[in-house]
């Protein structure tokens, strides 16, 4: 499990995340793994996520799952700091270093 938080102190029971960690979740992400990731592979890889969840979004409300996509398309905007339209590791890094915390 992991929570994204703008806080800057570790919450208890959870840790920052490895950069060995973070170089396996970009790629991951990264599906023609050439060390950049666009928004349309963004999209894609956490879409898909979503479905999982889909149940519980729709009980959420008719615009929820649209929020949801909302949500993330906005997530990429932010970690693409030089506005390129594409995601380095470096960002990302930098994003997951100071944002991400992964439970114990």
């Amino acid at each position: 499990m992991f929570i994204i938080s703008d806080d800057k102190i570790i919450p208890e029971g959870y840790r920052r995340m490895t950069e060995e960690e973070i170089a396996e979740d970009f790629l991951k992400i990264d599906n023609d793994k050439n060390y950049f990731v666009t928004k349309n592979e963004w999209m894609l890889f956490f879409i898909k996520k979503l479905e999982k969840d889909m149940d519980a979004l729709e009980a959420e409300g008719p615009n929820s799952i649209m929020n949801k996509i909302e949500a993330i398309s906005d997530e990429f905007d932010k970690i693409d700091n030089d506005r390129s339209g594409e995601i380095d590791f470096l960002e990302y890094k930098e994003f997951v270093e100071n944002n991400v915390f992964v439970s114990i």
